[in-house]
């Protein structure tokens, strides 16, 4: 009876992590361009910043909420619980003061979702984008 309970929770936990990871993916090309003033409006101000020959790097490393269902399910030998805990970093590389390209660095416990903690830091931009409030050159 249980796993009839949980089961269309984690297929929901699952769908929502593969929409977040589809999010990433979609910043790491539609970003490219930001000028710096826009990424720190949208994306705020990085935990990391570092200087080379290649440019600026901001890094923002995020740890959202888990999602999911932590009941227990009956196995053989013991129970198993569904969950999605992911962490994220990003890291931003400007060159002349605009987005180059855009790294993810990420670890997910459901698979098909490998950067969508990555999701809250572009999804801000994204969406400043689409409206025209911030634009990409």
């Amino acid at each position: 009876m249980r796993i009839l309970l949980v089961l269309p929770l984690a297929l929901a936990v699952a769908s929502c992590s593969a929409r977040d990871s589809a999010v990433a993916e979609d910043g790491r090309e539609r970003l490219v361009g930001l000028r710096a003033d826009d990424l720190r409006l949208c994306a705020g101000v990085p935990n990391l910043t570092a200087s080379s020959a290649g440019g600026e790097f901001w890094t923002y490393d995020r740890t959202p909420p888990a999602s999911g269902v932590s009941a227990p399910v009956p196995v053989i030998g013991g129970s198993l619980s569904v969950a999605a805990g992911s962490t994220c970093r990003v890291t931003f590389q400007l060159v002349d003061g605009r987005v180059t390209r855009i790294g993810y660095s990420a670890e997910s416990a459901l698979p098909l979702s490998q950067n969508a903690a990555c999701a809250p830091v572009v999804q801000g931009c994204l969406g400043m984008v689409d409206r025209g409030t911030v634009r990409r050159e």
